[in-house]
């Protein structure tokens, strides 16, 4: 059984796979950024050891995009849970090709994208993850790594609208029936929710028109959960992450 974990700047999900991929335990939490000296190994005792005596874990893959926290949550993995701990980098995955120019600025959370797309969908790739940022990512019919984009997230601009137009109301995430706002909330809506649909399909066809060819594409991403009804074409991936660790853990077996 392996423990896969997933932080990410808003959230760490946490999921257990057995040896054949069956997905035992999934947990969402918050990312702890304060006191984490104290925090981490608190968590990973009161989160996480339990995990590896149920289910018997014998290792741990981590994603980790917050660099201020890494070696703190390493250390807390290693010495809480006993077990093998195991990065998800670039020396992880060292026949991973990336065309950029320079392959170390490659997050480990597109790196475990990637592998959890191919794992389940025919190459070139396209994948939407939609959390703190909205990245959208490429794979080429080769499999390598094409490049991406990055953008603010759903909350960030909910955010920037309200901080810099204050008298603006605050309001629900959720995409609404029509395109044309009837009041200032649907309006405020219909430009986060659309134009967060109409940026994710809209670089996809650009991306197809550059391999000239058709892609698979994916959604995944802690906020997808809030567009995927409305995102053509798409399939929505809600693990993908989490089956990508899963997937490059058996590489190194």
């Amino acid at each position: 059984m392996l423990i896969t974990i997933d932080i990410g700047n808003s959230n760490i999900v946490c999921v257990v796979y057995s040896n054949l991929k069956e997905r035992l335990y999934d947990k969402r939490f918050e990312t702890i950024k304060e006191n984490i000296e104290e925090a981490y190994p608190k968590f990973v005792k009161e989160e996480l050891l339990f995990l590896k005596v149920r289910f018997n874990c014998e290792a741990v893959m981590l994603s980790n995009v917050v660099p201020a926290i890494d070696q703190v949550v390493f250390n807390a993995l290693k010495e809480g849970l006993a077990i093998d701990v195991y990065r998800c980098d670039l020396s992880t995955v060292p026949t991973f090709k990336v065309m950029l120019d320079d392959p170390r600025e490659l997050g480990a959370d597109f790196i475990a994208t990637s592998y959890g797309a191919m794992a389940k969908y025919p190459l070139p790739i396209i994948v939407a993850d939609l959390g703190s940022a909205t990245k959208v990512s490429a794979l080429n019919l080769e499999g390598n790594f094409a490049g991406g984009i990055i953008m603010p997230g759903l909350r960030i601009a909910q955010d920037a609208l309200n901080r810099f137009i204050p008298h603006l109301p605050q309001i629900p995430l959720v995409v609404p029936k029509s395109v044309l706002g009837s009041d200032t909330i649907t309006s405020m809506q219909a430009g986060l929710m659309y134009s967060t649909i109409d940026s994710i399909e809209g670089i996809a066809r650009r991306i197809e028109s550059s391999f000239n060819a058709k892609c698979s594409k994916v959604l995944t991403g802690g906020l997808s959960i809030l567009i995927h009804d409305d995102t053509k074409d798409f399939v929505y991936e809600p693990y993908l992450l989490n089956e990508g660790l899963f997937e490059i853990y058996q590489l190194l077996k």
